[in-house]
């Protein structure tokens, strides 16, 4: 039974190792120890903040094998991006030119600078240690967000995005951004990407061009991997395209990785989460496992079997699942089913 949890100061040294494995292209999850530490502390703050609408803050949380209080995973929720600073993205648009005296169409495709996601809650910073990606444990790192977002809604947009991590090898080369941003940055993909979260992004709005980009004059290495996962961060995009994401031909500026989104109450973890009163904490618990988490801001969640009637806003837990979470006879539970 793995655990789920708001990331803690202490939390800071795990989690920079976590970055320094995750290779190029983790905008959200930087190697440099002093942007995580500002990071920790945003968060930190996020939560502790009394909130009526959803502004700069910034929720992060690890995945923790209890048996050794090992650190083997981290994601989170930005409340609204672009609050400080635009939000720039790629739209794909088709656009279509006939000649009817020649005889001749031409279908191409165009990449427009946009801000059309302004303002949208992310979630973001999804990383697993390689060992661990098994039983379940990618999914409770990338499903439990939804279950805070159910229970705290009013500090999360109508629209979640996921912006999810573009085409490059193994030395960080983005075909993308080599086609693309590298003749109008003049840096390093891996450059621009640290930049992305070091700075205030004025580079991006002083250096990006503001002209379409007409996908047919690069390369078919670039053309390729636009809207295209890494393929590290493929299984994520499914879980949440099973949640009910789409992808509506939004990419990425750097790396041309798609951006996919969903009406955030109509998230399948958000919409089929139901609240429950521990009724009993017994020894054991025989039947379904479902994902399940406190109700607190000091958040908690893991997988565990959980018995309750249909018809009754009561469940039975064990004493393993109520100590994980650090809830008792009497407390709100709010669950949802592991398979959708």
């Amino acid at each position: 039974m793995m655990l789920f949890r708001s990331a803690r100061k202490n939390d800071l040294e795990a989690i920079h190792q976590l970055a320094e494995s995750s290779g190029v292209g983790m905008t959200t999850l930087p190697k440099d120890i002093e942007l995580l530490k500002k990071r920790l502390a945003l968060s930190s703050a996020s939560f502790n903040k009394k909130i009526n609408s959803p502004g700069n803050e910034y929720y992060l949380f690890v995945l923790e094998d209890p048996t050794n209080g090992r650190v083997v995973g981290t994601s989170a929720i930005e409340a609204a991006v672009g609050h400080e600073t635009p939000f720039y993205s790629y739209k794909l648009s088709k656009r279509t030119r006939i000649c009817h005296s020649l005889k001749i169409r031409s279908d191409y495709e165009v990449l427009n600078l946009v801000n059309d996601n302004q303002g949208h809650s992310e979630i973001c910073t999804l990383f697993l240690d390689q060992q661990h990606r098994r039983s379940n444990n990618g999914l409770l790192l990338s499903r439990a967000r939804f279950l805070f977002i159910a229970q705290h809604t009013t500090r999360f947009a109508p629209i979640i995005i996921a912006e999810m991590r573009g085409i490059s090898d193994d030395e960080g080369r983005s075909p993308f951004w080599d086609q693309v941003g590298y003749h109008f940055f003049h840096m390093s993909f891996s450059e621009a990407d640290r930049l992305t979260l070091a700075t205030n992004k004025q580079f991006i709005a002083d250096l990006m061009p503001r002209n379409p980009v007409y996908v047919k004059l690069l390369n078919p290495s670039a053309q390729e991997v636009i809207g295209k996962p890494h393929p590290s961060t493929a299984p994520a995009m499914k879980i949440l395209l099973n949640e009910g994401f789409r992808y509506n031909q939004y990419v990425d500026i750097f790396d041309g990785g798609p951006t996919i989104e969903a009406p955030r109450d109509h998230i399948h973890t958000v919409a089929a989460s139901r609240l429950m009163t521990v009724k009993n904490i017994i020894d054991e618990v025989s039947g379904k496992r479902f994902l399940i988490a406190n109700t607190l801001l000091d958040f908690r969640a893991t997988i565990a079997q959980v018995v309750f009637n249909e018809e009754q806003p009561f469940c039975i837990l064990s004493h393993e699942t109520a100590a994980l979470l650090q809830i008792k006879c009497g407390d709100q539970v709010r669950i949802a089913p592991l398979l959708l």
